[in-house]
Parts: C-alpha cells; structure tokens; sequence
C-alpha cells in the first residue's frame, strides 16, 4: 500500500481518511454547525412570522420573541456543541453534563429570587396586566408606568417618586387605565 504523501487516486485516498477517522469527524462537526445554523434561523424566521402576525408590531410582542428567540438559540447551540464533543472530537460528554447540571441547580438556588423576577415578568407581559404609560396601583403605590422590563417595573407617584419594583414581589395590580376606575383613589388598593 503506498505512503499517504504519495501519488494516489482521490477515492482511495479518500477511504484512507474515512478509515483513519479524521474525515468522518470533520463531517459530523460541519454537519452539526450547519444544522444548527439552519435551525436557529429558520426558528428566528418563523417566531417573526407569528409574532408580527398575531401582534403587529407590538413592543410587548417584539420583547417576547426575542426572549423565545433567545432561549430557542442557546439550546440548539448547547446541543450542537455536545454533539460535537461526543461525536465530532469523540469526547465523553456524561460527565461534562452531569457537571453543567450540579452547575445548574447551584446556580438557581443562588439566582432563585431573579429568577422569580424574571418569570413574574415574563408573564405580566405575556398576560398584558399593564402598559407603559398606563395608571396602576401596584401593592398600594399609586402611579403612572414608565418602564416594564422582565427584571423591574418602574412607575412615577404623583410627588414625582420613583418606585421600583422587582417583578417578583409584585403581588396585586389594580389598572386604573382600564375599566373606568379613576386614575387616582386617593392611594386606597382596594
């Protein structure tokens, strides 16, 4: 059998890497990016899509894909790289994993309170309680809202006060924009 440096027809030399196995892994790991690459875009696409379609342009709505966006494209991304650990560079990947996940669970018993505030968020926006710009009285401060974020909520009393608020602790919403409620009971939340 001739040296590999050596004049040789492509196809034979092409079995030679195949067998030697770097040719192979070289295509899983093209393969993987480029499936992943494909996905991630084509998932973009199809969230702007349905977004647009249902909501307009809606910034509650555009804040909301881009969070699917993002969380859609961090799991296709974590999964192509195990993919290409495992099989592309023939790593073993269990304990990795098994790490990540005691990582994982120490990280959200520190994080438990953001976390909160970040879900909480998620679905005041999902569930559209209150707008920027609308009165509320959020667990007995009364104000106007100027931000709404996943994190906070911030909203301006009628002395010019900013307050804000963690997502997390909010507990009751009263939305005097909405429902014929006048914008300011004197303070009472019901």
């Amino acid at each position: 059998m001739p040296v590999f440096g050596q004049s040789m027809p492509f196809w034979p030399r092409l079995a030679e890497l195949w067998e030697i196995g770097w040719l192979r892994r070289l295509i899983i790991c093209v393969c993987v990016f480029l499936a992943a690459f494909a996905v991630t875009h084509v998932t973009r696409g199809a969230v702007r899509r349905v977004m647009r379609r249902r909501a307009g342009h809606n910034p509650r709505a555009d804040t909301l894909s881009k969070l699917l966006m993002s969380a859609v494209t961090y799991a296709v991304w974590f999964l192509a790289a195990v993919q290409i650990l495992k099989e592309g560079l023939g790593i073993d990947v269990t304990s990795i994993l098994a790490a990540a996940g005691v990582l994982g669970i120490a990280v959200g018993f520190g994080a438990q309170t953001l976390v909160k505030d970040i879900i909480t968020g998620f679905f005041l926006l999902f569930e559209n309680q209150f707008s920027v710009g609308e009165t509320v009285t959020v667990d007995g401060f009364t104000g106007t809202v100027e931000e709404l974020g996943l994190r906070s909520t911030k909203i301006r009393g009628e002395a010019g006060e900013l307050l804000t608020i963690p997502n997390g602790s909010i507990t009751k919403v009263i939305n005097r924009s909405r429902g014929g409620l006048p914008p300011d009971p004197g303070g009472d939340a019901g």
